[in-house]
């Protein structure tokens, strides 16, 4: 198997991008690294067992554009892969404070997501490489960024998924040289203009003369800052019996954090829970009884920034950002993220305890649901759901509770530029 292809394999079952029977929509723009996504995919598809669908969007500012994108469509189509153009308004996406990449991005995104409806496709495949992620993590520090928007570009982020985002462009090309499609070459990706290209043309050459391995040192400086998001890498000591409990790597990663302080450690599962012991102390990831404590509900006004707020047994974390944050559900170690739109909101926030009557409408479904409900089906225990901290907004709408689905108001749109991470941790921390 080509080493492209083994790499897309392994990106998509570590990240859990694609799951068997899925209709994948792959966003074709026509140059080297999209038809690379597509054509692995395409190969892969019998073992992912999936379908393919790809969508081509005409931005409509190049007087060829039109063209190109029909020549795009007709060797999709002769490869058996049904193909849609889409020719978007990007100037309808322009403002003063909008460039046109950031238009362009929008108008196509909001196409990609249109096309995946109407071919009723699980996920969008997006075809960012290494190269783009090293990009993004120099171009973030240069503008100032703190840990989590060092991570980079997400992996996975609502429908939209990115499985060759561990590909060098290298790779990339030597594989498309290979298959005798002909690609689309954007000049717009070699004008000076626009901050990406002189960060890949100018930025990163003057820097590797420093250090040749600069792009590895950026990624790896990437991966480190989505550990450190949920707390510290995985020790080594950890690594077979993770594996022995089919537990991944970035689940270890939380339980590691936990387990820091040195020595030999222990993992196992016991009635559901993880249980890691170093030394004399054991930290398990549950959602056991605790005890009882009567909390007063806690104003959450609009503010910069991050803040934390201890509750019981859990803490619940607040972080306003202008991009989405690094952090990913991990609901068997306790850990439930919501993601929100500032500007949806109707502040200010209150953290409280359930109320008797309390519903709320999980993100993508049709209706509201009792609180209550989602607690038996999220199988929480009778004695921890008066526990559970709830967030609401002025107008008492819930937005957010641990091992539910954050609620469908205040979802965030490909537009959105202020965003509200919420998260929950319910570690528990005992003697041995």
């Amino acid at each position: 198997m080509p080493v492209l292809l083994a790499r897309v394999l392994e990106t998509i079952s570590e990240y859990q991008l694609i799951s068997a029977g899925q209709r994948v929509l792959v966003g074709l723009s026509g140059g080297p690294d999209s038809w690379a996504l597509l054509l692995a995919l395409h190969r892969l598809s019998g073992k992912l067992q999936i379908t393919l669908h790809a969508a081509c969007v005409d931005h409509g500012l190049r007087s060829e554009s039109a063209q190109e994108a029909a020549d795009v469509a007709a060797q999709c189509e002769a490869l058996g892969i049904p193909c849609v153009v889409r020719r978007v308004d990007v100037v309808a996406k322009r403002t003063a404070h909008v460039s046109w990449q950031d238009a362009a991005r929008r108008a196509r995104l909001e196409a990609l997501l249109e096309a995946a409806k109407y071919h009723e496709c699980d996920v969008v495949a997006l075809g960012h490489n290494a190269q783009d992620q090293a990009e993004t993590i120099l171009f973030r520090i240069v503008r100032g960024t703190g840990v989590r928007g060092l991570g980079g570009i997400p992996y996975k982020r609502d429908r939209f998924v990115r499985p060759i985002l561990d590909v060098n462009r290298s790779e990339i090309e030597r594989f498309i040289a290979r298959t005798g499609i002909v690609v689309v070459r954007d000049p717009s990706n070699e004008n000076p203009r626009y901050a990406r290209v002189r960060v890949r043309n100018e930025w990163l050459p003057a820097l590797a003369k420093e250090n040749p391995k600069i792009v590895d040192a950026l990624l790896a400086l990437s991966a480190d800052a989505r550990r450190l998001a949920l707390g510290v890498a995985v020790s080594p000591s950890l690594d077979a019996s993770l594996g022995k409990l089919g537990l991944s790597r970035r689940q270890g990663a939380v339980i590691d954090r936990l387990a820091r302080k040195g020595g030999t450690s222990k993992v196992s599962v016991r009635g559901g829970s993880v249980v890691v012991s170093y030394g004399d102390t054991r930290f398990v990831s549950s959602l056991e009884p605790a005890a009882v404590v009567s909390h007063g509900p806690l104003a959450l006004p609009l503010f910069l920034g991050q803040q934390v707020k201890p509750w019981g047994h859990w803490t619940v974390t607040f972080v306003r950002s202008v991009e989405p944050q690094v952090a990913p559900q991990l609901p068997q170690l306790g850990i439930t993220v919501g993601e929100f739109d500032c500007e949806k909101i109707v502040w200010p926030l209150t953290l409280r305890q359930p109320c008797p009557g309390d519903r709320m409408r999980p993100r993508g479904a049709q209706g509201s649901r009792k609180l209550q409900d989602l607690f038996v089906d999220a199988k929480v225990p009778q004695p921890s759901r008066s526990q559970l901290p709830v967030v609401v907004d002025a107008d008492g709408i819930v937005l957010f509770v641990p091992r539910a689905r954050p609620a469908e108001a205040a979802r965030p749109k490909p537009e959105t530029r202020d965003f509200l991470t919420i998260s929950a941790e319910n570690f528990v921390i005992s003697p041995k």
